[in-house]
């Protein structure tokens, strides 16, 4: 041990400079690690990370709002703490006012729930400043904005494993620290007969002699710090790890810790001493007046559930997670009997000694003295929900659905959130099957005629042996939807099978799995696995495309901007076909997202062997003299810029290994004009253009380059998109059979899986009845 370092943030320095004036007096050196004016965010965990002595960090609420610090912090506190060589200290951090000239001290916690969330809100809110300030910037001050966006996205994606790191570490606060004349400073480097000596010139600080300093310090190896069990990653049971993709900008494999499993079988089992929700009670005395004893069926069913959430986590021993959400659940319900009566009764079980679990403090008062605006409400909201969205890529459903009730409760009129409730819970939180159906039927009053929530309700209604009202929602989602009747679902919901469709035969696949179709196989060598990136998965022709590669065995990259779409489809490809799946939510006229995402690949997904550009929109139907230029904006940057962004992001790739394939999707809008069409046809036309100009720059390369151009086709959002969701005007197929999605798709596949020297470079379909653009039969669908 050469020296000791003091890390912290610049606003804090005073911090370190008093450590340092005391301990220096008996010849411990110290070095200074901090954020410095001009140097690049992420210089500060760089040094931090490469740190080779022990390093006393203080943790403040400056430290965690800053850009500078807070970049790479991770991977520098994970590396220092694996090698034992960390101290935390929590001090107070400043905020500066009337320009600097005076400060104002606030407390730094991240012990609890609500604190740790706090930090999470903060970045959330940067991000969604910094992207509205970047939407509507230009030249060299959006490419400045793009770099300070990614960089700060990291930090959201990242502040909650952080938060989790240094509560599990173990740390100190700033009193406890200097305590003793700073007794766990020594004790925790092995530096007990420093100590001593430090001691002796606290006590004799008036005299003129100074014990003689220690010739060197002690070589047993360092202490370890105290644990501190985290909340937002509770300890799992042993030897149980799995590795998940971390989705977002940092596209990195982060390994998770996992909770036990639980039966899907088996509905969670409240304690008995805890009334189920629906039984009866007779041990609690309820209010008497009208007024406290009315409390609306939302508020039953949040009371309902967060009983649930808080003993489910006492029940797998996460104490801490459990008293939290009680604690939670008494800060937003404080007169409801029910939560005190379920919380006394887990203090009676589980806290320890049975030493009483304190009660939860107020909500502070903002420091201006007003409550929060309605805008300030609704980011509050949008951060829970980007907070959950987060969660549920990562694979921690139960905080995805914390953060999306918190959004719920903020503003009940929230967009998607009970949609995005409702599938969740319903394919991943077994244990809430009557929570599950509570949501779907809530987001339904809100999107009558979304098919993938008929079809959710009509799962988790007949887990609940709600038989008959599962067909009748299974029915209105084929209705809605058709290419949802399989033979599969209609042995599940139907009590006579109905007939299906099967593929068509002749179409090679490189693996089966019991779930997969079994399909003829033609003589010869089966072609390998491919690794295919698919633009616009989340519905039409990017889905059936997904589908059909993942029903095949192969293996699918699904991007889109509804992470909820994403994560079902995930789920669905990896049950239903074995299939691997990684799903990368980004808007494609993003370009700062698109190289976030598709520059930091995990490894095994970063040979792409075949990228289909699906992804594009049709906004609006009207004369060139009445558009709407915010209409041609979104098609031009998505159909041709989207296109431009994501090819360039992984063509690269292709041309040095020599092999790939890029399929564009095109349309026969591409191929003819027609009145009203103007800007979309024109943006179709320059991917017909973009394609022959790709195919031009590559086949040198050794890399093929073809097109899908298809007329009219339904089982997409397309007509939805062009008539900004007016569902009644988008009813435009109802006098005639147009292409369905899984015909452009399976012509997509066709192409992908011909021998390497074969490349088709245009498929230009129609319906049978229609000719061109134009001409249409509409004398009714066969």
């Amino acid at each position: 041990m050469n020296r000791i370092i003091l890390a912290y943030c610049h606003d804090n320095a005073e911090l370190a400079h008093v450590v340092e004036q005391n301990l220096s007096r008996i010849g411990i050196p110290f070095e200074h690690l901090t954020d410095q004016q001009g140097e690049a965010p992420g210089e500060f965990g760089r040094r931090l990370a490469e740190a080779e002595d022990p390093v006393v960090l203080f943790i403040t609420e400056n430290l965690l709002k800053s850009r500078f610090c807070m970049s790479g912090a991770l991977g520098a506190i994970q590396n220092l703490l694996r090698n034992r060589q960390l101290l935390l200290v929590v001090a107070d951090g400043k905020i500066s006012q009337d320009g600097g000239a005076t400060f104002q001290y606030v407390e730094t916690h991240f012990d609890r729930m609500g604190h740790a969330l706090q930090y999470m809100n903060f970045w959330q809110n940067a991000w969604l400043d910094l992207s509205n300030r970047h939407q509507h910037a230009s030249g060299t001050d959006k490419v400045a904005l793009e770099s300070e966006m990614n960089e700060v996205h990291h930090i959201a994606n990242e502040i909650g494993e952080v938060i989790n790191a240094l509560r599990e570490a173990g740390y100190m606060s700033q009193a406890q620290f200097e305590a003793d004349n700073y007794a766990a400073f020594f004790r925790q480097f092995g530096l007990e007969e420093w100590h001593h000596q430090y001691a002796k010139i606290a006590s004799a600080s008036d005299q003129d002699v100074i014990p003689p300093i220690p010739p060197s310090a002690p070589a047993e190896p360092l202490a370890a710090p105290p644990v501190v069990s985290g909340l937002l990653a509770p300890e799992p049971s042993e030897d149980e790890v799995f590795e998940v993709e971390t989705p977002g900008f940092d596209g990195q494999i982060a390994e998770m810790e996992a909770l036990p499993d639980q039966d899907d079988d088996a509905p969670f089992e409240i304690p008995e001493h805890v009334p189920a929700p629906d039984m009866e009670i007779e041990d609690i005395s309820l209010p008497e007046t009208e007024e406290e004893a009315t409390v609306s069926e939302t508020d039953e069913v949040q009371v309902e559930q967060a009983i649930h959430d808080a003993w489910f986590w006492l029940e797998q021993g996460h104490t801490e997670r459990g008293f939290e959400l009680f604690q939670f659940a008494l800060e937003q319900h404080p007169d409801n009997e029910r939560i005190k009566a379920a919380f006394a009764s887990a203090q009676e079980k589980y806290a320890p000694n049975n030493t009483p679990v304190a009660e939860p403090d107020a909500p502070p008062a903002p420091l201006n003295g007003q409550g929060p605006t309605e805008a300030a409400e609704e980011n509050e909201a949008k951060s829970y929900e980007l907070m959950g969205d987060m969660a549920a890529e990562k694979g921690d459903y139960l905080f995805a659905k914390y953060c999306w009730d918190r959004a719920a409760e903020i503003d009940p009129d929230y967009p998607g959130i009970y949609r995005k409730l409702g599938l969740m819970t319903s394919e991943h939180l077994q244990d809430y099957r009557e929570t599950a159906v509570h949501y779907l039927n809530k987001a339904l009053t809100y999107q009558p005629e979304d098919a993938a929530l008929h079809l959710a309700l009509a799962n988790a209604l007949l887990q609940n042996g709600d038989r008959q009202q599962a067909e009748n929602h299974y029915s209105r989602a084929v209705m809605l939807h058709p290419a949802l009747r399989t033979a599969g679902n209609d042995k599940i919901f139907q009590q006579v099978e109905q007939p299906v469709y099967a593929p068509e035969p002749g179409i090679p696949e490189p693996q089966m799995s019991p779930k997969q179709v079994s399909e003829p196989q033609p003589a010869g060598e089966k072609p390998a696995v491919l690794t295919v990136l698919i633009t616009g998965a989340t519905s039409g022709i990017g889905q059936a495309t997904a589908e059909i590669f993942a029903r095949h065995g192969h293996r699918v990259i699904l991007t889109g901007r509804r992470v909820e779409r994403l994560v079902l489809l995930k789920t669905q490809y990896e049950e239903e076909y074995r299939s691997d799946v990684l799903m990368l939510p980004f808007d494609v006229r993003d370009h700062g997202a698109v190289l976030a995402a598709l520059d930091n690949l995990p490894e095994p997904w970063q040979q792409i062997d075949v990228l289909v550009n699906n992804a594009g929109l049709a906004k609006g139907l009207a004369p060139i003299h009445e558009g709407n230029p915010d209409h041609w904006n979104t098609m031009i940057d998505t159909n041709i810029k989207g296109m431009l962004y994501v090819t360039r992001a992984v063509a690269p790739g292709m041309v040095a290994r020599r092999s790939g394939h890029i399929i564009n999707v095109g349309s026969s809008a591409g191929k003819e004009v027609y009145p009203k069409g103007n800007v979309y046809c024109a943006t179709k036309f320059a991917v017909d253009a973009l394609t022959r100009g790709m195919r031009l720059d590559l086949y040198e390369h050794n890399i093929r380059v073809s097109q899908v151009s298809p007329g009219h086709t339904e089982e997409t959002e397309f007509a939805l998109n062009r008539f900004d969701g007016d569902a009644e005007r988008a009813k435009i197929y109802g006098d005639f059979q147009p292409l369905k999605s899984r015909d452009v798709a399976e012509a997509i596949y066709f192409m992908a899986t011909r021998p390497p020297h074969v490349n088709v470079q245009d498929v230009w379909m129609y319906s049978t009845q229609q000719a061109s653009s134009t001409l249409i039969d509409k004398s009714g669908r066969p």
